[in-house]
């Protein structure tokens, strides 16, 4: 019998004088496994064995790289100026507007208690959630009950890392609760719990850095990005970036050093000799050279003509050519750095030499919806709402706003509308004016147009009318009367 000759195509073995390949073709190319996919691992592993025996290393490295990386840095400090700014601000929007006026009041007084430890004051622990989740992928954000009377509402916040939540505490429990990477569920994937270091491992020395606590899931926030259903923690944002930003951080250093070295030096000067023992004499003085010293340097002053003796040549150095092409290489480094920190290139650098106003817009109008993403389903979601909760609930225990009915109406009661800092104008007039005409021709509310700003139509144009009547009177007693 004769053995069968095999061949290859297109990656897949093929038996001769067969109708078809050994196996079926493949019908998408990212699937086919030949010379081109060799390199490819993509290994089938669930959103949580992924993630979490990596994550240690991600959040070293993350925070490395803002620590000592410019561009890193800026393109997440950017991404965390433009998603809290100077605050993510509620309005009470219930039924009673009585209550939303003295919430908001009560608000206010609060923001700056906000913190356990007074550093910052709600919004500043807004950002600082941000800017964490950002650099590390997740932070927790816990509530602390304070002594009452030791302020207004006695709640506070402490916002600890992701590394007091140990991603390698895993097991099952005896009533049957699993927990996975530090956060404890139900059979039916409702989270109970979440398992906190008493102090910083990388801080807290003794027992208490390694003793763990279990904190009620009511009493504490997670807060990150899940990018896969069932993942249970966070990943930093600058990932896809981090090794290319590493590699040519290091590839800048390198040339920057290479421009150092070279720098001090201008030309060889070259001499024929007439003998073999010519080189041991000063070609300038003539003088025996001692062997033992170094061959004698030329300095040479700004627009000095120098003049050699017979026989002798001097080379100057090119001035530093890096390359052509070098700025290009460069810029695309940084775009596809700024691609993977989730920001934009002239935003990371501030280079706009290359932008006009019609491409500011058409990008900077993409960017600020990703970071209205950010803000929606992250902020707001997960921190404003679930804090002013808790606040809430104890400023109606406490009897600092009056809410009737609050059990039976609570719903109403916790209905808040959450307004970001309101985006700078592109073009001050032209936005302005197709706001007016959008509101005139009954394409959007007087309402939503104010509420865009942070503010109630009806609280603006109350304190306009005011400020008008005290104008008048002001001009009537200082006989500035108007004349008809």
């Amino acid at each position: 019998m004769e053995k069968p000759r095999v061949r290859i195509k297109n990656g897949l073995p093929v038996t001769a004088g067969a109708t078809r390949p050994t196996f079926r073709n493949q019908a998408y190319e990212g699937a086919t496994h030949g010379r081109r996919s060799a390199g490819i691992v993509a290994p089938a592993s669930g959103p949580n064995r992924a993630l979490n025996g990596s994550l240690s290393t991600l959040r070293n490295r993350s925070r490395h790289a803002f620590r000592n990386n410019p561009w890193i840095e800026r393109a997440i400090s950017r991404n965390v100026s433009n998603e809290v700014g100077t605050g993510i601000t509620p309005l009470f929007a219930s039924s009673n507007t009585a209550f939303n006026e003295r919430m908001a009041a009560v608000w206010d007084a609060w923001t700056g208690y906000a913190s356990v430890d007074r550093t910052l004051d709600f919004y500043g622990i807004l950002a600082l959630a941000a800017r964490t989740r950002r650099i590390t992928g997740e932070v927790f954000i816990r509530l602390r009950y304070m002594p009452v009377g030791s302020q207004q509402v006695p709640i506070a916040l402490q916002v600890i890392e992701p590394d007091m939540v140990p991603s390698d505490h895993d097991r099952t429990r005896s009533n049957g609760n699993r927990i996975i990477a530090g956060k404890e569920f139900t059979r039916r994937g409702k989270l109970v719990a979440v398992w906190v270091y008493k102090e910083h491992p990388g801080d807290g020395f003794g027992y208490a850095s390694t003793e763990l606590v279990r904190i009620p899931a009511a009493q504490i926030i997670h807060h990150y990005l899940p990018l896969r259903p069932g993942q249970v923690r966070g990943e930093p944002d600058i990932v896809p970036a981090l090794l290319r930003a590493h590699t040519y951080d290091s590839y800048e250093d390198a040339e920057l050093k290479r421009k150092e070295t070279r720098a001090p030096f201008t030309a060889f000067l070259q001499k024929e000799y007439q003998g073999e023992d010519g080189w041991k004499f000063d070609p300038i003085s003539g003088e025996p050279i001692d062997e033992d010293q170094d061959v004698p340097e030329i300095n040479a002053q700004p627009g000095t003509i120098l003049t050699g003796l017979p026989g002798e040549k001097i080379t100057l150095f090119d001035g530093d050519k890096t390359g052509d092409g070098y700025a290009d290489y460069q810029r695309q480094q940084l775009l596809a750095i700024a691609a993977g920190a989730k920001s934009l290139y002239e935003l990371m650098t501030g280079d706009w030499s290359n932008i006009n106003d019609r491409i500011y817009r058409a990008m900077i109008q993409e960017y600020r919806r990703e970071i209205e993403v950010a803000q929606d389903h992250l902020c707001i979601h997960q921190i404003c709402e679930r804090i002013a909760s808790w606040f809430t609930d104890q400023a109606v225990l406490l009897g600092l706003v009056q809410a009737p009915g609050y059990s039976q109406h609570y719903t109403d009661y916790h209905l808040r509308d959450w307004r970001p800092q309101r985006w700078p104008h592109i073009h001050p007039t032209q936005d302005v004016e197709a706001t007016v005409l959008e509101i005139e021709n009954d394409l959007e509310s007087l309402e939503a147009a104010v509420a865009r700003r942070g503010y109630r139509a009806a609280d603006v144009q109350r304190k306009n009318v005011e400020a008008r009547q005290r104008k008048v009177e002001l001009e009537r007693k200082a006989g500035l009367d108007r004349k008809e």
